[in-house]
């Protein structure tokens, strides 16, 4: 008998990595078992029987050799790689008492994460500003040019919100760790 492969389709935000830890446990104890990620929001199952599966999730963009080491780390550590989507790291492991299911250590650790997904969604959007303020704001060649400004504008206000959400959970975090301003230091 084959495999039942399963597509899947829900949408998380960068800062809510952890719903969707949760979420991916929550499929696997219902037989649902990751076997990738494709696009944003994309998830492939393999149906099988319930799992007690621990999910996690890192942000990381390197070089050949620089990911071999790292999924050498954590392959060594029990966790197994499932896929990456947008630098987007995905592991898992079967949950067992006494072990742990983390794979950051500290807070510091959560924080470099998410400071990590922030330079990534910054570069385009300084980027953006630029391209907005000299190009699409000034100019109108095009009848329909008023509509790439709305299209502009909307992608900028949700990478601002991006942003604004990151940083407020990295708040969250440095909180947890006794900081209290947005740009601690580590």
């Amino acid at each position: 008998m084959g495999k039942t492969i399963v597509t899947k389709f829900r949408w998380f935000w960068a800062w809510q990595d952890e719903a969707e830890e949760a979420w991916l446990e929550k499929m696997s104890r219902k037989g649902y078992h990751l076997s990738s990620v494709g696009l944003p929001g994309f998830y492939t199952f393999l149906v099988a029987g319930p799992r007690n599966y621990v999910y996690r999730l890192d942000y990381q963009a390197f070089r050949k050799k620089d990911k071999r080491e790292y999924l050498q780390l954590f392959q060594d550590a029990g966790w197994e790689h499932i896929g990456e989507m947008s630098a987007w790291q995905y592991f898992r492991k079967e949950a067992n008492p006494g072990e742990t299911t983390e794979i950051f250590t500290d807070v510091a650790s959560k924080i470099a994460k998410y400071k990590r997904v922030l330079a990534y969604v910054c570069f385009p959007y300084t980027l953006m500003i630029v391209v907005f303020v000299e190009h699409i704001l000034n100019n109108n060649p095009y009848p329909w040019w008023e509509a790439v400004r709305v299209i502009f504008l909307l992608v900028l206000l949700l990478l601002t919100y991006a942003i604004i959400r990151l940083a407020i959970r990295m708040r969250q975090l440095r909180k947890l760790r006794g900081e209290d301003t947005i740009l601690g230091g580590e």
